[in-house]
């Protein structure tokens, strides 16, 4: 059974968080946030790393009144424990001018797959709109980036030499008349070339990039569903072999991390 409160410090004290809809929460919940807090805490609320609101100061035995609050006004209460955690997102294309990815939407459909999913150990999922890492996804079980691939059109290109110049890695080689060349393996898919070039002799694929316990397993994927089944089968795993309280990262430490990268390459 899980468990919606979090014990305080406090003698008889207790938290409760409510989800956020990656990161966002609707003028009319706030109010009723407002009004929960003044009810059945002390007036106060705190944001958590998960993107969550946290109410400290209540009663265990006003829990049943609080979850009928909540539902009335649709807010979630978010449960506590070695589980698949609040997936964190920035709001990538929604709103800001870097983003490559709908982050809300992507966190929002493994949120769906696997929020509150009880695990032999906790795991937190980051999703961040582009390379700029806003949301340090490196620091999560399971970090989603936006990416773009590059792909070089040869008859649109007059070899100016903008897109190297903008490579924040120097991957892209350009010399006078005839020669571009792209280094993969240096490339962090920004996406920086194909905004700069202005004759379309680049082309962009956006799609994901995905660490695991802070290190880049598969290579660079180009759709959602696949995207979804790799993090499914990721958490397959992880729940079918990690032991009692050991974090993703430790158990790859524990069983070498080749078996799981090859189950996670060969979901397509």
């Amino acid at each position: 059974m899980k468990n919606f409160l979090a014990r305080q410090r406090q003698e008889g004290f207790f938290t409760l968080r409510l989800k956020s809809s990656a990161g966002r929460f609707s003028t009319a919940q706030l109010a009723a946030v407002n009004e929960l807090a003044e009810k059945f805490g002390q007036g106060v609320v705190s944001l958590t790393s998960r993107q969550e609101l946290s109410i400290p100061f209540v009663r265990r035995e006003d829990f049943d009144a609080m979850e009928s609050f909540c539902a009335e006004h649709e807010l979630k209460i978010s449960p506590i424990g070695t589980i698949f955690k609040q997936v964190t997102a920035c709001q990538g294309t929604q709103t800001c001018p870097a983003g490559l990815i709908d982050s809300p939407r992507t966190a929002l459909e493994l949120e769906r797959r696997h929020g509150g999913r009880e695990l032999p150990c906790k795991i937190t999922c980051s999703v961040t709109g582009c390379p700029n890492n806003c949301m340090k996804v490196d620091a999560n079980d399971i970090g989603i980036k936006g990416a773009v691939k590059p792909q070089f059109i040869q008859e649109n290109c007059i070899y100016c030499g903008a897109c190297a110049r903008v490579c924040p890695v120097g991957a892209i080689e350009v010399v006078r008349p005839e020669l571009w060349t792209i280094d993969r393996d240096k490339c962090i898919n920004c996406g920086r070339c194909v905004k700069v070039c202005r004759k379309s002799a680049l082309r962009g694929e956006v799609g994901f990039k995905i660490s695991f316990a802070g290190k880049i397993f598969p290579p660079f994927i180009g759709d959602e569903e696949t995207l979804y089944r790799k993090v499914d089968a990721a958490v397959e795993y992880f729940a079918a072999n990690a032991k009692t309280r050991e974090r993703l990262g430790k158990m790859l430490e524990r069983l070498g991390a080749e078996d799981f990268n090859e189950r996670i390459n060969a979901v397509q």
